[in-house]
Parts: C-alpha cells; sequence; structure tokens
C-alpha cells in the first residue's frame, strides 16, 4: 500500500470516528432486491460496520466507496471472504480482484442484477460529501425494481 493510499485510509477511519460521533447511521432494511436482502447504512462507524458485515449469513455485495471499503478491509482482512463484488463509486486506488469501478451510483446500481447472487446481501454504504444525493439516487432505484 503506498503512503497515499495509507494517508487516504486513516483519513477515512478519522473521518468515519468524527461523524459516528455526530451523523451515526443504523443499518436500514430495504427488502429484496434481485433475491438479495439489501440494506443501506449511510455514514456507518469502521467497527461496526465490520462486524455487521462478518455476521451476515450470506455473501454480500457492497456498493460504496473505494477508501471505506480499504478501511474495513485493513481493520477486518477476514471479510474478504464475506464479500462476493465490491462495486466501487468515483475514483479510488483500491484495487482487488473483485471490484468493479463505476464512475457514479447511477452506473453501480445498472450492474446490481448481473452482480447478484441468491441468497445474498447487497450492501448499500456512504460516507463521502454525496452522501445525501447518493441516497436519493439508491430510493428512487428500489422504487422501480423492487416488486
Amino acid at each position: 500500500m503506498s503512503e497515499k493510499e495509507k494517508s487516504g485510509v486513516k483519513n477515512f477511519v478519522e473521518q468515519s470516528s468524527e461523524l459516528s460521533i455526530s451523523r451515526t447511521g443504523t443499518l436500514m432494511p430495504k427488502g429484496k432486491l434481485f433475491g438479495m436482502d439489501a440494506f443501506v447504512w449511510l455514514y456507518p462507524g469502521v467497527e461496526t460496520l465490520s462486524s455487521t458485515i462478518e455476521s451476515f449469513p450470506f455473501d454480500v455485495v457492497w456498493i460504496g466507496n473505494g477508501a471505506e471499503m480499504e478501511a474495513i478491509l485493513e481493520q477486518n482482512p477476514s471479510i474478504e471472504s464475506k464479500v462476493l463484488r465490491y462495486l466501487i463509486i468515483g475514483e479510488t486506488e483500491f484495487k482487488n480482484e473483485k471490484c468493479l469501478y463505476f464512475a457514479d451510483i447511477n452506473e453501480a446500481l445498472k450492474s446490481i442484477k448481473e452482480n447478484s447472487k441468491k441468497p445474498g446481501i447487497v450492501l448499500f454504504t456512504s460516507t463521502d460529501s454525496n452522501t445525501e444525493y447518493t441516497n436519493r439516487q439508491i430510493n428512487n432505484y428500489l422504487e422501480l425494481v423492487q416488486v
């Protein structure tokens, strides 16, 4: 891991700690999406998110930003085995053979169906400056595709 990546991970962990004090979100169930249980979590804390992913009973398709994924994996590498696919929104230096990269949330949403697995979990997380926009896009998408 380069110094720039380490700095980004450190910044994410620090920001998560600050956010967990002022804006701690909760895991919100969103029903089924292509046969998978869907959850949204805005501003998750690193430790709580890590243990939640570890406790999920099925593989996870995780949609979020690369910095948060990298921070979680740095803290708890064992969750790597729980993640089927990382759908990364925006620019990142996080690299992994399970990663698919997208310019924005709308592109990532379009790829969920072909990356789904039944039974499974689709987890949307957001901790960056676009969180409110991302949340609106996710909710609009879920309203359109859920039966």
